[in-house]
């Protein structure tokens, strides 16, 4: 972590304080002279890279109150620069603080427009911090800081008149609905005296009456005034401060507040200015008078605290999440391990089992072999019935047709579903809504009683073929007529005597399943 110090700039010259973690330790003053800016810049030299903040308590302060449109982004920018510009001409070391927005009208918004309004104090010392290898977190005053020091009592009143006492002098401090106002530094002797708490009312009448001059406040307002008081120091200041009508006094132990902002080393007599540092190097977030280019090294180093703070919370997610993938790993690899040895176990129980049981005459492919040649006549253990059912439904309706011979075989496919092959080259068949099963081819011939001619007789044979179809044959055909018959030859279809040979062949194809 990089060093902190703070220093504190007054007329009479500069003092160094080292900072760390809410412990003060006083370091070398420089006065304002040519020695001192000498002897300055030979001790930055020997504090490269360490980081300060520069107090800045000054009689030379400016607060205005201005109203301005309310916008954002580039163009309240540029119109808070003009603003500076106008309120506090040629000085680089200004701030604008926001004081809300209007309640009626346009909503314009209030701001204050704050600055150090003689840069000649500052710049001899500036320009020693911009030539040595160091980090200015930024410039502030006392008015900027009292707000932080005493927040209850800031926020619990409407106006309050804030009086500390700092090595430059005196200082009165108002704020407004919890916002900075106003302030104003007396540098007169008795306030460097162990007197300063008789100097006490005087100072902050003179403050009031110019408050009512300027119109910040109308006449007769009361206002509540805390004076940060150590308690060696209380009984002079309670005896001196005596409430009016319109100012009501309320001492405040610095000890108190240093123990509650955690500063280790709390203050010994009623200087303010350890508490104030202590808020300066804590609170990097207040409104500063710093130009942005003296602060661009501070912001780099802003930025790269916030890349590495990104980059642990990243690589701190990534060791999350691959602790959580090696023990998902680990915790797999655990249960594949009890698979495997539930697994062995169980196919030593198997073999065990298999021992006790008395040894096959045969072996065990032979056995599974016998079994799917069971299975396979089983399949072809039920014969011809279904399609000779549907086949006798067909003669009964041809009672003049006589039967002679029929024969019966499986389809070649039926074979193969039984065996659960096919033959060798052969592409798989498309799967059939009926497949076929039995196959009949039967001799039958024609009535004898009157004679036919080759028209009537062909007529009678598609009628029987007919009726075969609609008792569930898949396909039925004429495998031979009862006369030779070629394209080249025409049907007869006079009346006479029929021919002596009578006897036709027709095939069928039954699919699997049961007649009704």
């Amino acid at each position: 972590m990089s060093l902190r110090y703070l220093l504190y700039l007054d007329t009479s010259g500069l003092a160094s304080w080292f900072w760390q973690s809410g412990d003060l330790s006083p370091g070398p003053r420089f006065e304002g002279d040519d020695a001192g800016l000498a002897s300055f810049s030979a001790w930055l030299e020997q504090c490269r890279g360490a980081h300060f903040t520069l107090l800045a308590d000054c009689v030379e302060e400016g607060f205005q109150v201005d109203t301005t449109p309310h916008v954002v982004g580039p163009d309240r920018r540029a119109l808070i620069a003009r603003k500076q510009n106008q309120h506090f001409y040629g000085s680089p070391y200004a701030t604008a603080i926001s004081l809300g927005r209007e309640r009626g009208g346009r909503r314009d918004e209030r701001i204050l427009f704050a600055a150090l309004t003689r840069p000649a104090l500052l710049d001899p010392w500036m320009e020693r911090l911009r030539t040595a290898d160091v980090v200015l977190t930024g410039i502030t005053s006392p008015a900027l800081l009292l707000q932080h020091v005493l927040r209850q009592q800031v926020r619990s009143h409407a106006r309050l008149l804030v009086v500390t006492l700092t090595p430059a002098g005196l200082r009165q401090t108002l704020f407004e609905d919890g916002n900075l106002r106003f302030s104003r530094l007396a540098t007169n002797a008795e306030s460097h005296t162990a007197a300063w708490g008789a100097a006490i009312p005087f100072e902050v009448q003179k403050t009031y009456q110019y408050l009512v001059t300027q119109r910040v406040i109308a006449r007769g307002t009361p206002i509540v005034t805390a004076v940060l008081a150590h308690e060696h120091d209380m009984a002079a200041v309670r005896n001196a401060c005596v409430d009016s009508d319109v100012l009501r006094y309320v001492l405040v132990d610095p000890v108190e507040r240093a123990q509650a902002l955690g500063l280790r080393s709390p203050p010994a007599d009623s200087d303010s200015t350890p508490l104030l540092l202590h808020v300066a190097a804590r609170d990097s977030g207040t409104a500063q008078f710093a130009p942005a280019r003296d602060r661009l090294a501070w912001r780099w180093w802003v930025a790269r605290r916030i890349a590495i703070a990104c980059g642990l919370v990243g690589m701190s997610a990534a060791l999350l999440f691959a602790s959580k993938t090696v023990f998902d790993t680990r915790a797999l690899r655990q249960s594949i391990e009890e698979i495997e040895l539930d697994t062995r176990g169980r196919h030593l129980r198997y073999e065990r089992l298999l021992a006790t049981l008395p040894k096959l005459p045969v072996s065990l492919d032979a056995l599974q072999a016998g079994i799917g040649g069971f299975e396979r006549l089983d399949k072809l253990a039920n014969g011809p019935a279904d399609a000779l059912v549907r086949l006798s439904r067909a003669m009964d309706r041809h009672p003049g047709v006589e039967l002679r011979r029929v024969e019966w075989s499986l389809a070649p496919e039926a074979l193969d579903r039984a065996n659960g092959t096919r033959p060798p080259g052969a592409a798989p068949a498309a799967p059939a809504a009926q497949p076929v099963r039995d196959q009949l081819t039967l001799e039958a011939s024609l009535p004898g009683t009157a004679g036919l001619s080759q028209r009537e007789a062909v007529m009678a044979i598609n009628a029987l073929l007919d009726d075969i179809r609609r008792e569930g044959a898949i396909d039925a055909s004429i495998v031979r007529l009862p006369f030779e018959y070629t394209s080249d030859r025409t049907l007869r279809s006079s009346t006479g005597p029929r021919e002596p040979e009578s006897r036709f062949v027709l095939k069928a194809s039954y699919p699997e399943g049961r007649s009704r």
